[in-house]
């Protein structure tokens, strides 16, 4: 990171982007960078791992936090998703928040959209991963949908009481608990 922002001081001012990063990580960088604050922090950020705290600090640093796996990931496996309550996409309160949309904005809302959309409302960038032009359609078709009070705090408490269980990325990857202190 810091050969990164030295090679930018030296040409056209840019920025520079993070992924993974917890508030510990960014802490310590902020002690030591030379360019403050990164633009991005790419996170993975879903009901199951809402990742709260850090998305307070992104947002108090002026770090844009992006969203990865915002639909639950491609990681979890069979008795995760049990543990978990089932796939995000599957799941009442996502499942119920897209039928009530769908009646009250008098057009089809997909779980899938019901998931980005709260992506959004908690002010996170988001990165939706599909290679069908249909889906990219759809998932850019939420901008006039609003979750309720009610629908944001149902999803939102789907979290599990232990911080990080809710992980459904990266969760084998002995690199992803590094200590940068």
């Amino acid at each position: 990171l810091h050969i990164m922002s030295r090679s930018l001081t030296k040409t056209i001012p840019g920025s520079i982007a993070v992924s993974n990063f917890t508030i510990q990580y960014l802490e310590t960088l902020k002690q030591t960078a030379t360019l403050w604050p990164p633009a991005v922090n790419q996170i993975e950020c879903h009901p199951y791992y809402p990742q709260n705290e850090l998305l307070d600090y992104c947002e108090k640093e002026c770090i844009i936090a992006q969203s990865y796996a915002t639909l639950g990931g491609q990681d979890g496996t069979k008795a995760k998703w049990k543990a978990l309550g089932g796939k995000l996409l599957e799941i009442a309160p996502v499942v119920d928040a897209a039928q009530g949309l769908s009646k009250t904005f008098n057009k089809r809302v997909t779980p899938a959209q019901v998931l980005l959309r709260w992506a959004l409302q908690r002010n996170c960038a988001i990165v939706p991963k599909t290679c069908s032009s249909d889906r990219m359609k759809e998932n850019a078709d939420i901008f006039d949908i609003i979750l309720t009070d009610d629908e944001m705090k149902a999803m939102s408490s789907l979290a599990p009481c232990v911080e990080g269980e809710g992980r459904l990325c990266w969760r084998t990857e002995p690199l992803r608990m590094l200590d940068f202190s």
